[in-house]
């Protein structure tokens, strides 16, 4: 039988276990694997998990405001239960909650936070024939600076969106619940670009550039992730290209002018799919880190609560 939220409660206060609640099934493993990083016990819900609450941030949400209209003051409910919610366009909205016990990712949604360049690296050491000690300490960090340009591609499709979001009068021409590939086809491609100054004069308004910080913050995780795998995909496809660049080595078969053997290939059986399921299980990112550091101030507090009160 489904926990109600005050139940929730109750067992993270008798347990000293910190409560975790998320917006559904496909954040489940990776906050599990998270918390794991962070935390020696805890449980983690799916909010939909929970009686009266169905999927999704809005649902996390009212179950933590919930929590603090029933809660007494002596077992605070930013001690023992942490709801995880999705940025997306709440900020530019005006809607970002501002109780203690919800976190807000940085980024847009949790896929945001894989588009990196600690991800190529991780994909070249694991998907490239050549070996890591010959790239060199900064040929991952060069290379994912060389295709970020292809990603920023992105840029004026999200804002486009985002205006969408915040203005439910605005004729758009892409929406966040449309396909990311759907910027390819005409009109819709043509059109979006042809908006650029008037999306330039949004993006001042809201303080954002065009830059890969401000595109985590505005684009769907799911499109940045899906369109930087594909980019990945393409760049690993071509990545004997690159031999000898960005300060590494040329392979030893370049170096004999032996053709069609350069070690700098991928490896057979790769995928766009393989990639994106290999970068959002890449649960030791630096841009994690917050999440991490929430996650353990709400087991410190649970810990010193129950100290006090035993």
């Amino acid at each position: 039988m489904k926990m109600t939220i005050d139940e929730v409660l109750n067992e993270a206060i008798m347990s000293s276990t910190p409560a975790i609640i998320v917006e559904g099934i496909d954040d489940l493993k990776t906050y599990v694997s998270i918390a794991n990083q962070a935390l020696d016990r805890f449980e983690v819900y799916a909010i939909e998990t929970i009686a009266g609450h169905t999927g999704g941030c809005d649902a996390v949400v009212d179950a933590i405001r919930t929590l603090y209209a029933l809660n007494d003051a002596s077992h605070p409910v930013e001690n023992f239960v942490l709801g995880i919610i999705d940025r997306d366009t709440r900020e530019y909205r005006g809607e970002l909650p501002a109780e203690n016990a919800i976190l807000t990712l940085n980024y847009y949604s949790l896929e945001s936070h894989f588009v990196c360049e600690e991800v190529l690296s991780a994909a070249l050491s694991q998907y490239a024939r050549v070996h890591s000690d010959g790239l060199g300490p900064n040929f991952s960090l060069s290379l994912f600076e060389s295709i970020e340009h292809d990603i920023l591609d992105l840029y004026y499709f999200s804002l486009e969106a985002l205006q969408c979001a915040i203005d439910e009068n605005y004729a758009t021409e892409f929406k966040y619940s449309y396909s990311i590939n759907r910027r390819k086809q005409e009109p819709t491609n043509s059109n979006v670009r042809a908006k650029a100054p008037q999306l330039d004069q949004l993006a001042a308004q809201l303080g954002l550039q065009r830059n890969l910080d401000s595109l985590k913050k505005i684009s769907s995780g799911k499109w940045l992730l899906l369109t930087f795998c594909e980019i990945m995909y393409s760049t690993l496809g071509d990545l004997a290209n690159y031999c000898g660049k960005f300060g590494s080595e040329k392979c030893q078969f370049c170096r004999a002018a032996i053709t069609g053997k350069c070690t700098y290939r991928m490896k057979e059986g790769v995928s766009n799919k393989t990639l994106y399921s290999t970068a959002s299980e890449n649960y030791h990112l630096p841009s994690l880190g917050y999440i991490k550091q929430r996650m353990s101030q709400i087991s410190l507090q649970t810990a010193s609560v129950n100290d006090l009160s035993s």
